[in-house]
């Protein structure tokens, strides 16, 4: 019971003005119907669930590279259990997912706070009833998010829709008496999120800044959700919410041309749809906050990832804007001279000791992947139009002028599918979760998953290890048994 009574306690509402919400701590707990009591409290509440992320460690660069980066094969920081798939409950080697549970918890638990303090206001302590609606459709998008991350991450998200392993669902503010849940069956923790999704299409506003949620956030995760799930008609509906998105989303929602310009600008760069934002710069302590965001020191230790991907980033244009030379992540290695070259400083930048106040930033979704789904729905709901695929990829690629890139040719279907996998891999190397799902969706020539060919042999693993455990405190938690993901025992 230990690690739930932690969520409930911990629980804090954050009362903070718009402006300042990601650089303040939360003042104080309230009961909530004496927090959001009018537009500005509802704003303030919402606000606190970006705080909430902000303050959820384990869901930036732990997650996207150490984790997921390992787990799809592209590489291998000190034998850690993602790259291994050596996962199961009560492993205590992997002590990330325990905590990446948590931290989605957290920010589930601040959403629902926020949807259930603002619901039952009257509509006349809102400038609009629509902005009431806005602020619930904000709170509701981000647990959407949330809660498809504990599909991909802690549920059976490749089983049919009766398979009983699905999420553990909370939708009110937690307390004792709430917490003992039991899982959804897959198929009903998909449309939980779609619920959640579906109202934010249609009541959030159009993207203004990649620190806020936006209708065409709500967007993406939706058609992501269909590509990944990839059941019956799920491609379809996928390639139109795509290209709805890229037709109709604001004009500022565009690629950078210069790719020096993009990894600058991090959060601030319109190419970036939703990025986890650190706040005012100058309010941040000189330790620990940039850990976070620096994607873990391995990235300045190892700078030789498995040969496949190193052999792609090596050859193409973006590899020299993409990598540089940095300092070790401690003051000491500073201090002593020590540096490395090659450093993956997209997303290192510096580390605490030479870059503290760097723009650390967790690329959840840029518009560079919006082209290589169109290229890969359209290839999957049409596989006789190579062409056709090939466009939108090459239209991604010619965007660029720094670097400038040349097109990319195929022939056939697998050269095709083996392009568009290349530049997945290629674009968003260890930014999110896509290359982890795309080295399952995707097969090379000889009919073997793109995740047996980056890993090899020497892994062995079964389609049970394509998702977490339970962790084992959630298990013995629970007055009626939970059961565990199966092979993860």
């Amino acid at each position: 019971m230990k690690k739930l009574l932690l969520l409930v306690i911990g629980f804090t509402l954050v009362t903070t003005s718009c402006d300042d919400f990601l650089t303040e701590n939360p003042k104080h707990e309230q009961v909530l119907d004496n927090v959001v009591t009018d537009y500005q409290s509802a704003q303030n509440i919402v606000n606190g669930v970006y705080s909430t992320y902000e303050g959820a460690s384990y869901l930036g660069g732990y997650l996207q590279a150490l984790m997921l980066g390992g787990q799809a094969g592209l590489w291998n920081y000190w034998d850690n259990p993602f790259y291994l798939m050596t996962y199961r409950q009560g492993n205590t080697s992997d002590y990330y997912s325990p905590t990446v549970w948590q931290d989605i918890y957290s920010c589930i638990n601040a959403a629902n706070a926020a949807i259930a303090g603002i619901t039952p206001l009257d509509d006349a302590l809102f400038p609009s009833p629509e902005a009431k609606e806005e602020l619930i459709a904000e709170a509701r998008c981000f647990r959407g998010f949330m809660n498809l991350y504990l599909v991909w991450f802690f549920s059976r998200w490749f089983d049919d829709a009766d398979s009983p392993y699905g999420i553990i669902y909370r939708d009110q503010p937690a307390n004792l008496a709430n917490l003992m849940q039991g899982r959804l069956t897959v198929g009903e923790s998909y449309q939980k999120v779609l619920d959640d999704l579906t109202y934010a299409e249609q009541h959030l506003g159009d993207y203004e800044s990649a620190r806020y949620v936006s209708k065409q956030f709500a967007q993406v995760l939706h058609a992501k959700l269909l590509l990944v799930r990839g059941w019956e008609g799920d491609y379809a509906e996928a390639l139109k919410i795509v290209e709805d998105v890229m037709a109709t989303a604001p004009a500022t929602f565009a690629m950078e041309s210069d790719i020096t310009q993009l990894y600058d600008k991090a959060w601030d760069s319109n190419e970036v749809l939703f990025a986890r934002y650190v706040g005012d710069l100058t309010e941040r302590g000189s330790t620990g906050m940039s850990v976070d965001y620096c994607y873990s020191a391995g990235l300045y230790d190892v700078t030789e990832f498995t040969d496949i991907p190193t052999a792609w980033l090596k050859a193409d244009p973006r590899y020299a804007y993409i990598v540089g030379e940095a300092y070790g992540p401690q003051q000491w290695q500073v201090d002593a001279g020590r540096k490395e070259d090659e450093v993956l400083i997209k997303l290192y930048r510096g580390g605490n000791g030479m870059d503290p106040y760097g723009k650390y930033c967790t690329y959840v979704f840029r518009y560079p992947e919006l082209y290589l789904m169109k290229a890969e729905l359209l290839a999957r709901t049409n596989p006789g139009d190579i062409a056709g695929a090939l466009a939108p990829l090459n239209e991604m690629r010619a965007r660029y002028t720094v670097p400038k890139l040349e097109p990319v040719s195929a022939t056939t279907y697998q050269q095709l599918m083996d392009a568009i996998f290349k530049e997945y891999v290629v674009t968003l190397f260890l930014e999110n979760e896509t290359e982890w799902f795309a080295s399952i969706r995707f097969t090379t020539s000889e009919g073997t998953t793109w995740l047996k060919e980056l890993k090899g042999t020497e892994i062995n693993y079964t389609e049970d290890q394509y998702c977490w455990p339970i962790p084992e405190d959630e298990i013995k938690a629970h007055d009626n048994p939970i059961a565990q993901n199966p092979g993860l025992e």
